[in-house]
């Protein structure tokens, strides 16, 4: 059967005559799948095949007019000016490759570079006595990014640290759908790779964290060494996963003056300790301070 033959055969197993415009067999296509949808495969497949020959060919047919358009300008050097195009098409792709590449390299060394100019800054930097995990919905009130201003705040009450470190992750209050869920991923990574010591947290991002095992059991240290400043509505309690008893995990901090001191906006404030923090003490004297400030 030859190519005409086989197009008309085509139009034929479709119903349809062999002018048909393209919405005409798209529609007659979309009518056939519904017809067939619940018939054995096999029956459907000439239609099918039908569909791609005829598409196919309309398809090609309308690459080659547009060709014959463009180079009809050329007149009797549309051949030469074609073959030409033909050559850059060819190895535009190898060109292309080689300049991906030598960015990549440039990339990678500028990145190793700038990794190790910034672990040389970090090396000469004071020790860390407390890490600290800003998650919720919350902003900083320095410049975006810049977490200098949060961490001398939070630094501030305690004249003999050295050097405390911020991490902003943003929850916001309103589930986003799969925005936040990208964005709890984000933070369950950041919780796990920068290990804080302590979490400052919203109301909501309190309740999600608390469901994990990433925070530390606060019930001794709330019958202990909080107990002279620690209101009962302070101590917040959760269930975690593998736990079905209540533990308090959170302190409620709000009220606080130190609080209102932070260069951080936020509406509440709730603190909990990371399980297996390097800097336990220094967290729970942190949470102590805040509850004692008058």
């Amino acid at each position: 059967m030859n190519n005409d033959s086989d197009l008309k055969h085509s139009y034929d197993v479709l119903g349809l005559p062999d002018n048909a415009a393209r919405e005409e067999v798209e529609k007659r296509f979309d009518i056939l799948v519904r017809q067939y949808r619940s018939k054995p495969s096999e029956e459907f497949e000439p239609i099918a095949k039908a569909y791609r020959n005829i598409t196919g060919t309309q398809d090609r047919q309308k690459f080659e007019e547009l060709t014959r358009q463009k180079y009809a300008k050329y007149k009797g050097f549309a051949g030469p000016a074609e073959k030409i195009d033909d050559f850059f098409r060819l190895y535009k792709g190898r060109v292309l490759a080689g300049l991906i590449a030598l960015i990549a390299v440039i990339v990678g060394l500028n990145a190793y570079l700038n990794h190790r100019a910034e672990q040389e800054r970090l090396a000469k930097l004071p020790p860390v006595d407390l890490s600290v995990m800003v998650l919720g919905d919350f902003s900083s009130t320095g410049a975006e990014g810049d977490t200098s201003a949060l961490e001398e705040s939070l630094k501030a009450p305690f004249p003999e640290w050295k050097r405390v470190t911020a991490l902003l992750s943003y929850l916001p209050k309103q589930s986003l759908g799969q925005a936040t869920m990208a964005m709890q991923q984000k933070a369950l990574l950041q919780i796990g790779t920068e290990r804080p010591d302590l979490f400052l947290m919203d109301k909501e991002a309190y309740t999600w964290i608390s469901n994990s095992n990433a925070l530390m059991n606060l019930d001794n240290e709330a019958k202990s060494r909080l107990k002279p400043w620690l209101k009962e509505s302070q101590a917040l309690k959760a269930k975690q996963l593998d736990d079905p008893a209540e533990h308090i995990y959170g302190i409620d901090v709000s009220n606080s003056p130190l609080a209102a001191k932070l260069q951080l906006t936020h509406t509440g404030l709730i603190l909990g300790v990371r399980d297996g923090a390097e800097h336990k003490e220094q967290a729970l004297h942190f949470i102590e301070q805040y509850l004692k400030a008058k």
